[in-house]
């Protein structure tokens, strides 16, 4: 359930199907908001956390989101390898 509040209500919700094992699922194309701001890049550490690096860098855990909407292409914010530049925006 997708609630009218949530950042993805404006999303398109579809079905896709996992051949790894044959099941289908629900899932939501976020429509990511534009954006005109600067961003740096970040270097992901060992035991780096997207709430954690939100703290550290934008100054709030609750904006690890902000984080993921500046790097759409991170498919799981918990399985992030060490190494990866990311995008943080400036704040």
């Amino acid at each position: 359930m997708i609630f009218t509040s949530s950042r993805y209500a404006t999303g398109t919700i579809f079905k896709a199907f996992d051949a790894r094992n044959g099941d289908w699922y629900t899932t939501v194309f976020r429509n990511y908001p534009k954006e005109y701001t600067s961003f740096y890049t970040y270097v992901w550490k060992e035991r780096d956390r997207p709430d954690t690096v939100a703290a550290r860098t934008l100054g709030n855990p609750e904006m690890w989101w902000k984080i993921l909407d500046y790097n759409p292409e991170i498919v799981n914010p918990f399985d992030i390898p060490i190494g990866t530049v990311i995008r943080l925006p400036n704040v």
